[in-house]
């Protein structure tokens, strides 16, 4: 599979210029998603593969990949504007109101270019369907997520699987169902892990920093700081009333050195890696039970962990 990263970025500014005529909307989509295109497009890229992997011809899977990564975009976007941790992004340094309407005007742009993928009726249905779907699922997640009220790891599961899976379940059955294959379970279960497994790196680098996206001092609740919240031991207790609302941050800012302590000898931090691994470990049984897979493997596995190949 040639580099697909620039077409797909390609794709994305062809398609704001096409239908974003309001010359302030188009200035402020462009700088996003210039932005964005420092990136990896990682989904986009999942999208082409999956295209490629099942055998597509005809189609233009580097249109569906820009829709892909113009609806994450679009995520990204309202990700922040809602956790307010991000604030060198340049949506962040927008006005609040262009901000939330370009998002919007991208939520929108990505269904268009998701039907000028293909001129094929039932391809169009399908994939308009489980792309609204897999997004419902998302937009689910991303609610329980906000309100942050899981109170154990069956709970936060069931959040990721909404939010973050949802997502690499459709940047990946893109690709399948533009070739013209029907939803693929398989595709679909590994999608989900692979998803758990990077979000729960996520959950552990964030636990670790010590700053304005540190998920401990943002109090946010995730399998590491559910599972380092309940511990009992006496020189831990701080750690626990910080978490629920009986210190405060100004108490707790010099103590970056004895947390990260605290994480190493809980073993939250070597629960945090078996378990990523546990499901990435998953993903690749999987991945080995379909068969055209087989000759695409290594390009997969550098998209999805490009550190280790």
């Amino acid at each position: 599979m040639k580099d697909c990263i620039p077409l797909i970025g390609q794709q994305m500014q062809k398609q704001v210029q096409r239908f974003f005529t309001a010359e302030p909307l188009l200035r402020f989509a462009e700088v996003f998603i210039e932005d964005k295109l420092a990136e990896s497009l990682r989904f986009g890229q999942l999208t082409v593969l999956h295209y490629d992997m099942f055998g597509g011809q005809g189609e233009d899977p580097y249109k569906a990949a820009a829709a892909v990564e113009l609806f994450i975009l679009a995520s990204d976007i309202l990700d922040d504007i809602q956790d307010q941790d991000a604030p060198h992004k340049p949506w962040m340094q927008a006005p609040l109101a262009v901000a939330l309407h370009v998002a919007t005007a991208l939520l929108t742009l990505s269904q268009q270019a998701m039907l000028q993928s293909t001129s094929n009726a039932e391809k169009r249905i399908a994939l308009l369907d489980m792309m609204n779907e897999q997004l419902m699922k998302s937009a689910n997640g991303q609610m329980l997520d906000i309100l942050n009220e899981m109170n154990d790891e069956q709970a936060y599961l069931e959040v990721i699987k909404q939010k973050s899976a949802a997502l690499l379940q459709f940047a990946c059955m893109t690709g399948v169902m533009l070739a013209g294959r029907p939803w693929h379970p398989i595709v679909a279960e590994y999608s989900f892990e692979i998803g758990l497994a990077a979000q729960i790196q996520n959950d552990l680098r964030d636990l670790l920093r010590w700053d304005d996206k540190s998920d401990f001092l943002q109090k946010k609740r995730t399998l590491l700081t559910l599972y380092l919240i309940e511990g009992d031991a006496e020189e831990d207790l701080w750690i626990r009333e910080y978490f629920q609302g009986s210190r405060t941050v100004e108490e707790v800012s010099m103590n970056h050195e004895i947390f990260l302590e605290a994480c190493e000898r809980t073993g939250t931090i070597l629960y945090g890696s078996v378990m990523s691994r546990m499901h990435y470990n998953r993903f690749e049984e999987l991945l080995d039970d379909i068969q055209e897979i087989s000759p695409w493997k290594s390009t997969f596995l550098h998209i999805i962990n490009p550190k280790t190949t």
